[in-house]
């Protein structure tokens, strides 16, 4: 919504594997984003002091069927999602972690501030904190299609003791040992950017939908365990032209759990 978004600008903005950097021009917040498999890792540097504000707005994607945000304590919160578009009847549980204590200043919930847990189909929340200039906030957002139990067990066994960094340079080791599966060399250094852009696009989809215990949400709606990686976005009516044929020469363990994926 316009009333908490901000302006910005190509030339204050970066992006690479595993990372992404911008400003928002708004407020002068610089804003970085990394990842685990399965937990996003915010950092948010304040460059004026005030008040720090982070909105959670639940509706701010597909249509919302159910919404809950569950206070645990000032530095922990857990939400529940449930929604459809394309995913019909999508599940999606996450745990928060803020590296300060957080009050909740503003909501759109019959609840009050002082709610210990919202819910309904319209859901939203701010939370705010006094920062000094170039204070930084970091938040990790772990996601599970199981239970908040599994937001939990995925955030502690991927992020827990892990910095912002530690994890960005980890993301990139990462994405840097798929995409070299194939090496080309090139004077031209556009087709190489081609190239290598084209094979990061090859490996953003299908994406893991199994927690670190093994549970998954099945198309059933019920919880399983699987004794091998388990997908979900399977984009067929175009990537079997060249995506999965590649994959199945660079890539068999991936292949070999997409086909047990299909067989499940």
């Amino acid at each position: 919504p316009a009333k908490y978004s901000s302006k910005f600008s190509h030339d204050k903005e970066k992006a690479s594997a595993g990372y992404y950097y911008v400003n928002l021009l708004k407020d002068n917040i610089d804003v970085e984003l990394t990842t685990t498999q399965r937990t996003g890792f915010h950092k948010y540097t304040f460059n004026k002091s005030g008040t720090a504000n982070i909105i959670l707005d639940l509706n701010h994607r597909d249509e919302l069927l159910d919404g809950e945000i569950r206070i645990i304590d000032a530095k922990t919160i857990e939400v529940f999602r449930r929604s459809v578009a394309w995913a019909v009847d999508q599940h999606l549980y996450s745990r928060i972690e803020f590296s300060k204590p957080m009050k909740i200043s503003k909501t759109n919930s019959k609840n009050g501030i002082n709610s210990k847990n919202f819910k309904g189909q319209t859901l939203a929340i701010a939370l705010s904190a006094d920062v000094k200039a170039k204070e930084q906030i970091l938040i990790k957002v772990s996601l599970s299609a199981v239970s908040y139990d599994g937001a939990t067990k995925n955030m502690n066994a991927e992020a827990k003791g892990k910095t912002f960094d530690q994890v960005k340079t980890a993301a990139f080791d990462s994405w840097n040992k798929e995409i070299s599966r194939i090496e080309v060399k090139s004077d031209d250094k556009d087709k190489l950017a081609i190239f290598y852009t084209a094979m990061y696009h090859l490996y953003t989809q299908p994406n893991v939908y199994f927690d670190v215990d093994g549970k998954y949400r099945g198309r059933d709606n019920k919880i399983h365990t699987t004794d091998h990686d388990y997908y979900t976005v399977f984009s067929l009516w175009d990537t079997f032209r060249g995506a999965h044929p590649l994959l199945t020469l660079i890539d068999k363990k991936r292949t070999a759990d997409f086909v047990n994926t299909f067989i499940t």
